[in-house]
């Protein structure tokens, strides 16, 4: 079990690769992105975490880019409970009206780290679609 490896060894940068390949399989991609910036941030040089970072990326991209929506993705990500926090979060649904009425607007919506953060992991999660 990852968790209880990273309960032994939270500096054991291979269980976070297993991790977040678990989580890509399972179109949590917004999950997969937190774990390899964690072990990354503990083996800035693992090529094997670079290479699962883009690899997750470059799915959100083609997620994005193919206009179509995978309910089952949604239907799981609003399951998790980060995000139906995020989607609760006064803030978050302003942005999100005023995004919808002005996309514009994005680009000083993002200027603010912690709504950048919010946003890029409802998009992650296949519940925000851009373009």
């Amino acid at each position: 079990d990852c968790e209880r490896a990273l309960e032994l060894d939270p500096k054991f940068v291979r269980t976070y690769v297993r991790k977040a390949s678990i989580h890509f399989y399972m179109k949590e991609y917004h999950k997969c992105l937190d774990l390899y910036q964690k072990g990354l941030a503990i083996d800035p040089n693992n090529q094997e975490m670079k290479d699962g970072l883009a690899q997750t990326m470059m799915a959100i991209q083609r997620q994005q880019s193919n206009g179509e929506v995978d309910e089952s993705q949604v239907q799981h990500a609003m399951q998790d409970p980060e995000i139906q926090s995020i989607l609760m979060d006064p803030m978050v649904q302003s942005v999100l009206k005023q995004l919808s009425e002005d996309p514009s607007a994005a680009n000083h919506v993002m200027r603010n780290p912690d709504m950048a953060r919010k946003i890029n992991k409802l998009i992650a999660a296949g519940i925000l679609k851009t373009g």
